[in-house]
């Protein structure tokens, strides 16, 4: 077990030097604790913009010979810079060290020495410095021993809950690692803490991160803890917690958890490494089932093991294909969406892969509990949700395929989305969730586009409106299907088209007369709504 050397050499320690015996501390004693780190001598007025925090500052009182009184102003200076003490040789310059001054050193902190008047500042200087490298040799040997076992841990693979307990053990205090998606790894003692800590409290921590010490609730009472970033450079840095629950650290402590998230950046970087090229494998994986280049269903699970992705057998899938109604993303722009909505998807624990496939963002959802009917929609319903958002500047629906019943038939299901897709991209179609099943006359039409047959339907039913239309003899295609979806009342129709009633009757009447046709027959409802269907696919407009 390591004996932790004491904190460093102090003010209070350096009465215990022979040059020092006779010194008397005059004010400032509250904070005679403070580790000194460094010696200077100030015999010049400027001294202020030379001295540096954790120095013990002597002086002989030369620059204030003629006017002893600016050394109370100097005290409190120097106290702002960080100076942990000031030694005044006396009886050279100053016969005595003013009372002003030692008020000042009572009221800002500033531990005041006078020294004897046969002070050699070569000597002091030498025995002070031995005494502060012997101290951080000290620590430092500590620190190296820790640091090498920490090393250790990292080296032969043992993991990060190994690692914190190590850390655990040499700080005293129990320690966490919060991941970017807000996971936890908790040492020992850190586990039953970590349980009463809900993902809001963790959210507020990753949002405050820069106080560096905080309180969250837990089961108990609050706790406080310091909060270090691991890779301050990512969006989403990995934390390294400290719950300040036993005893307060210590320089050297310190110092080990600066060494330990030095370590635990290497270590995240590797595990990112690894993580990319399995992401990376998985990926064309996924790609290829998709794409239907995975034949066998033995083929298919070997490759799913390999990926770290066990395939359940009684699941069922569905495919989906992202249309996006005005500007699709470049190539590199949804690849990018592809791998946040990967991020988001896991963070929630949704069964929803994203890739791109053949120049679009596609994804493929699992059912594994395939009778559970409110948890598919459930599923669709988030998975919709996350894509809204992601992309709120521009429309985008997603287009699914029929459900499939095994793991090969994923791919049939992506053939039938990217037939939705196509179906939508030409019909216009633009609600959040297009399913292959809800096509409806849409699959009809598409299947007979570029036949005689549809070109003689838009021949008979289409041309003659379209031509008065483009005469301007009356938005006769639009009143028309606006007609029909007022369930073919003349009044709400002119309501909705904000035009007279009697505009209305009358593009009706030139409508029947035009095609010979009565409106309310049934039949011929039908036939005339299905040319207004015809006239939303682009290629035959």
């Amino acid at each position: 077990m390591e004996q932790l050397a004491k904190v460093g050499f102090t003010v209070s320690d350096l009465f215990m030097i022979p040059h020092f015996k006779d010194a008397v501390l005059l004010g400032g004693g509250a904070n005679a604790d403070k580790v000194i780190s460094r010696v200077n001598v100030m015999e010049v007025p400027d001294v202020i913009d030379w001295v540096r925090p954790g120095e013990f500052l002597m002086t002989t009182g030369y620059p204030f010979r003629d006017n002893p009184e600016v050394l109370a102003t100097l005290i409190g200076q120097l106290a702002q810079r960080g100076v942990v003490a000031l030694g005044i040789k006396t009886k050279r310059f100053l016969d005595e060290v003013p009372p002003a001054a030692i008020a000042a050193a009572e009221r800002h902190g500033l531990p005041l020495i006078e020294l004897p008047p046969g002070t050699t500042f070569s000597d002091a200087v030498r025995e002070i410095m031995e005494r502060v490298l012997v101290s951080e040799f000290k620590d430092l040997t500590i620190l190296q021993g820790r640091v090498q076992r920490l090393s250790h841990v990292l080296l032969h693979g043992d993991g990060l809950p190994a690692f914190l307990q190590h850390l655990e053990l040499m700080i005293k205090n129990p320690v966490v690692l919060l991941d970017p998606k807000n996971g936890v790894v908790a040492s020992p003692e850190a586990m039953p803490l970590c349980g009463g800590i809900g993902p809001e409290e963790w959210d507020r921590i990753r949002k405050e991160r820069t106080l560096e010490t905080n309180v969250i609730g837990g089961k108990e009472s609050s706790i406080r803890v310091h909060v270090a970033a691991v890779n301050d450079d990512e969006l989403q840095p990995y934390l390294l917690l400290v719950i300040d629950r036993k005893n307060e650290y210590n320089v050297v402590d310190t110092l080990t958890l600066n060494w330990a998230g030095r370590l635990l950046e290497f270590e995240i970087s590797n595990m990112q490494a690894r993580s990319h090229i399995e992401t990376k494998y998985a990926d064309q994986f996924l790609q290829d089932w998709l794409a239907g280049r995975i034949v066998t269903a033995v083929d298919l699970r070997l490759r799913a093991e390999a990926c770290g992705w066990p395939l359940a057998e009684a699941a069922h899938y569905t495919s989906g294909v992202v249309y996006f109604h005005n500007r699709k993303l470049e190539v590199k722009g949804l690849q990018e969406l592809a791998k946040r909505l990967n991020w988001e998807c896991a963070a929630r624990k949704l069964e929803a892969k994203w890739t791109v496939l053949e120049g679009d963002l596609v994804v493929l959802l699992t059912h594994s509990e395939p009778d559970k009917a409110a948890d598919r929609q459930q599923l669709l319903s988030e998975v919709s949700t996350l894509l809204q958002q992601a992309v709120p500047e521009s429309g985008v629906s997603l287009c699914l395929g029929r459900e499939a019943g095994d793991q090969v038939k994923a791919a049939s299901s992506y053939i039938d989305a990217r037939r939705v897709l196509e179906i939508a991209g030409i019909c216009f179609l633009t609600s959040p969730v297009l399913h292959y099943a809800d096509l409806g006359v849409y699959l009809l039409l598409y299947r007979l586009k570029g036949t005689e047959e549809l070109a003689e339907y838009r021949r008979l039913y289409l041309h003659p409106l379209l031509e008065l239309d483009r005469k301007q003899q009356g938005d006769l295609l639009s009143t028309l299907r606006t007609y029909f979806q007022c369930n073919c009342n003349a009044k709400e129709t002119a309501e909705r088209m904000f035009v007279h009633y009697n505009t209305i009757i009358y593009r009706l009447e030139r409508i029947k007369g035009e095609l010979g046709m009565r409106l309310d027959d049934p039949d011929t409802k039908f036939v005339l709504q299905l040319a207004l269907k015809l006239h939303e696919i682009k290629e035959l407009a």
